[in-house]
């Protein structure tokens, strides 16, 4: 009999154990809504923006655009969030939206803007809410992410401009405009919408991560312990 109560035990165990090692990959997403943007201020309605959220869960975080239609990322269509984490008068980081997302690394070099691709990104479009999600480590969380994250979010549709038909990243690398501190501007992509019109929106560092993900890997092992124990003093007390 005890060598069935020790097989239920350990079963138990080996439960939460599984449980405890995937809950920062399942964990919910904390949600904070970070801005908002007039109705109205671009057409088509799948690129106007309404408002920008940002979620984690400790392990990933994303950026969520509610439009006021649904959004349609394409080669055609363009969702990008822009990300200043070092503090610089320039975004670090774009999550991008379209035919070919990804997460990009932006840099300056003698005032010329380097877009490279570093990591990929999961796109998801729930009714009219577009989810650009990445993990934290691409972005060098947290000694490379000052305490003030700058967040600027734009939609973006191919112009016939040129008369060429966009074949991959909607980026090439170009000199800045003098005196220029805004986001690097897409060739053959007109700019629809921007939110915020002007600036950023600010988002501190703690909000990025939070406690989702670190949490579990306390709590659970804590339930372990404790039903170990009272599994422990009860099978002791029915063999006595």
């Amino acid at each position: 009999m005890s060598r069935r109560k020790n097989r239920i035990l350990l079963s138990i165990l080996l439960s939460l154990l599984i449980l405890s090692s995937a809950s920062p990959l399942l964990a919910d997403f904390i949600v904070v809504l970070i801005g908002t943007d007039p109705s109205g201020d671009a057409h088509p309605a799948s690129l106007d923006i309404l408002e920008v959220y940002i979620a984690n869960n400790g392990t990933h975080f994303k950026f969520i655009l509610k439009c006021r239609g649904t959004p349609a990322p394409s080669l055609f269509k363009v969702y990008i969030v822009w990300m200043d984490t070092k503090g610089g008068p320039f975004p670090d980081y774009c999550l991008v939206a379209d035919g070919i997302s990804g997460l990009y690394e932006i840099k300056v070099v003698d005032g010329t803007v380097i877009i490279r691709y570093k990591a990929p990104i999961v796109v998801t479009v729930e009714d009219k809410r577009i989810h650009l999600m990445a993990r934290l480590s691409d972005i060098e969380y947290p000694n490379g992410v000052k305490e003030i994250v700058g967040v600027v979010a734009t939609t973006h549709q191919f112009t016939s401009k040129g008369k060429k038909t966009p074949s991959g990243p909607p980026f090439r690398n170009e000199k800045l405009p003098k005196g220029s501190e805004d986001i690097p501007k897409i060739p053959h992509f007109k700019i629809k919408d921007r939110a915020p019109d002007t600036g950023r929106y600010t988002v501190a560092r703690e909000v990025i991560p939070e406690l989702p993900g670190i949490t579990p890997l306390i709590f659970i092992p804590s339930v372990i312990i404790a039903v170990y124990i009272i599994y422990k003093k009860k099978f002791q007390a029915e063999g006595k």
